[in-house]
């Protein structure tokens, strides 16, 4: 059987280490809730300009890529068109000419 001092010491041990867990997660709900709020607080203040600028980054970020994806798909048709003369061509050359 621990003596009464261990039994004291393993209680003490629990109850620091409970509160600690409880404190911690207590507080970083606190910072959470916080930096939403933050968060929020910022867009409402926001100017239109400010919001004008964010759109118009976004819209030239997507214009970009939307040229890329057209360049790529422009292309990639182009191979394929060659690849059907290449086609066309290679079968001409396999068949003899009758004449």
């Amino acid at each position: 059987m621990p003596s009464p001092q261990t039994v004291r010491r393993l209680i003490l041990t629990g109850a620091v280490t409970s509160i600690t867990i409880a404190g911690t997660l207590y507080g970083a709900g606190l910072k959470t809730n916080t930096e939403v709020a933050q968060t929020t607080q910022k867009r409402r203040e926001a100017t239109i300009e400010s919001k004008l600028e964010v759109l118009r980054e976004t819209r030239t970020t997507l214009v970009s890529k939307k040229d890329m994806v057209e360049k790529q798909l422009r292309d990639l048709e182009a191979r394929i068109e060659d690849r059907k003369r290449k086609g066309v061509d290679a079968a001409s050359k396999e068949r003899p000419h009758e004449g």
